[in-house]
């Protein structure tokens, strides 16, 4: 990440900027006691800003973005407040006591209080995309907040559904994940005045790190520990959520059936976790991890085509940093972006 931030001057102090105008606009003095408390640990689930980086890089590439640097700025916080409300309610769902080592807002106050945590957000970020006079960028982000809603319904949808196709799964992520990607990008690009061929680079460089980030995710809910990923591992297959690995396992003629098997057990069963390491394994055997890494290499091979038709500048090199640490699988995979600054 400090590559990220030397290889784009004033970035860093513009991340700053973004993290004071979340404080700022999820603050008020009209907020006490227990709705107060509420919005202030909303405020701690702030995600790793990758979300606003992206944003922050894309507006680098318009011509007018030394003058449009603190709407940029804001357009970022509004941008993460909107990730953090689905961190909230994904939490909520999962019924996840901990995001990143730290009480999740349902686990503290209960799942009415972190519903309406996260309403109460996303009703503020329409007020301010109101009263800022980002109508255009008002109307993008609502569209983006209806995909991710479409996104989630899908994935709700094939939740224990052993016959998901990747197809439909790939429909799923883009929804609840990919879009926020490519709207940061648009968003940054289309504010700083960037033409349309390169909002269009932009956008299609998003869309590839966003499948990038989820696949990604898919890996590492197997191959990393608990307190490096904030969650058990395995938790998306004991919650009936099948991922990437996993349905290409299903797939497989010589695994399927004991897949299926498995996924049939109750949750609660004395010997699950037993079951779960015995489902990694048979993924693991299956191909499951190596289709998953081909995709997202796919999509970095892609990624890097589109980023060297840009201009050369920073910014490039910034793009191309990211897709780097997304290539990495180690301990810091989760580009824990805001711990570096």
């Amino acid at each position: 990440m400090e590559n990220i931030l030397l290889n784009c001057k004033g970035l860093s102090a513009e991340l700053s900027f973004v993290d004071n105008y979340i404080d700022e606009f999820l603050r008020t003095n009209q907020e006490t006691g227990a709705v107060a408390q509420v919005l202030s640990s909303a405020r701690l689930s702030r995600g790793k800003m990758i979300r606003p980086l992206l944003l922050l890089i894309a507006a680098r590439f318009g011509s007018r973005y030394q003058e449009r640097r603190q709407r940029l700025c804001k357009l970022g916080a509004l941008i993460e407040i909107v990730h953090m409300t689905s961190l909230i309610h994904d939490d909520i769902i999962d019924d996840s006591p901990l995001r990143r080592g730290r009480s999740t807002v349902q686990q503290q106050y209960g799942k009415d209080m972190a519903v309406f945590a996260g309403d109460f957000m996303i009703s503020r970020v329409l007020r301010l995309l109101s009263q800022e006079r980002l109508n255009r960028e008002g109307l993008g982000i609502a569209e983006t907040i209806e995909e991710m809603c479409h996104g989630e319904l899908g994935q709700m949808s094939c939740r224990w559904d052993t016959k998901t196709t990747i197809d439909a799964y790939l429909r799923n992520i883009h929804g609840k994940t990919v879009a926020l990607f490519v709207k940061a990008m648009q968003l940054g690009a289309a504010a700083a005045g960037a033409n349309e061929r390169i909002i269009n680079s932009l956008a299609a460089i998003g869309e590839h790190i966003g499948y990038m980030f989820q696949m990604r995710d898919d890996l590492l809910d197997f191959t990393s520990v608990a307190d490096q990923v904030g969650k058990p591992v395995h938790r998306d297959f004991a919650d009936g959520i099948y991922t990437l690995p996993v349905l290409y396992a299903f797939a497989q003629p010589s695994y399927s059936p004991r897949l299926k098997e498995i996924a049939a057990i109750n949750n609660d069963a004395v010997r699950y976790e037993e079951f779960l390491q015995e489902m990694g394994k048979l993924v693991h055997q299956s191909g499951g991890f190596e289709f998953c890494q081909r995709q997202i290499d796919n999509h970095a091979a892609l990624a890097m085509r589109q980023i060297s038709t840009l201009p050369v500048q920073e910014a490039r090199q910034g793009l191309s940093r990211i897709v780097e640490q997304l290539l990495d699988y180690g301990e810091e995979a989760h580009l824990p972006i805001t711990g570096s600054l």
